[in-house]
């Protein structure tokens, strides 16, 4: 699936990361609650209800760093502000049960599966991706149009993005009488 013509390519070592649900935590506004003993000798803070809130976090924030880190001396100055094609190969790293045991330790087993079939989504795999190269690569990843997404299996796992701009093709597609 690798596209034959592409502007960059962006190699990110290690596991393939994915995206986490944002979650909510429910929080004190100040210090106001009212402190009780417990019949076992705990101290609990309660509180009020008009003084609570929910806090809304994202539990990506650590992966988007180390991705952009990554990646950081690949980008293209300036970003890209035009429609673009971003495929995107995921590699995971074989189980072990990929492997033969005994005198065949460390060969891959001819029934091995070459496609990643389970968790994460390849969604959620490809949105940490779209949305931590953002701002470093393209203005928005709104910009995105088209592109592949897979998941394989490989012995050094990594995530190599393709990058292409779409709009000197669609140019060179209207001027050939093709739309």
């Amino acid at each position: 699936m690798i596209p034959e013509q592409y502007d960059i390519k962006v190699i990110i070592p290690g596991e393939p990361k994915y995206e986490i649900r944002h979650g909510q935590q429910l929080r004190p506004r100040k210090d106001t609650g009212v402190k009780v003993k417990m019949s076992d000798g705990e101290t609990v803070t309660l509180y009020r209800l008009k003084d609570l809130y929910i806090h809304n976090y994202d539990p990506n924030t650590a992966a988007k760093k180390d991705i952009r880190r990554l990646s950081t001396c690949m980008a293209p100055r300036p970003i890209f502000d035009c429609p673009l094609r971003v495929d995107t190969i995921f590699y995971y790293e074989h189980l072990k049960g990929h492997y033969g045991t005994g005198r065949n330790a460390g060969k891959l087993k001819a029934s091995a599966p070459t496609y990643k079939s389970t968790k994460p989504d390849r969604d959620n795999a490809d949105k940490i991706y779209l949305d931590a190269l953002e701002g470093l690569f393209w203005v928005n990843d709104s910009r995105i149009c088209a592109g592949e997404i897979l998941k394989l299996y490989a012995k050094i796992p990594r995530t190599e993005i393709y990058i292409t701009k779409l709009a000197e093709r669609v140019e060179q597609a209207n001027e050939a009488n093709l739309f």
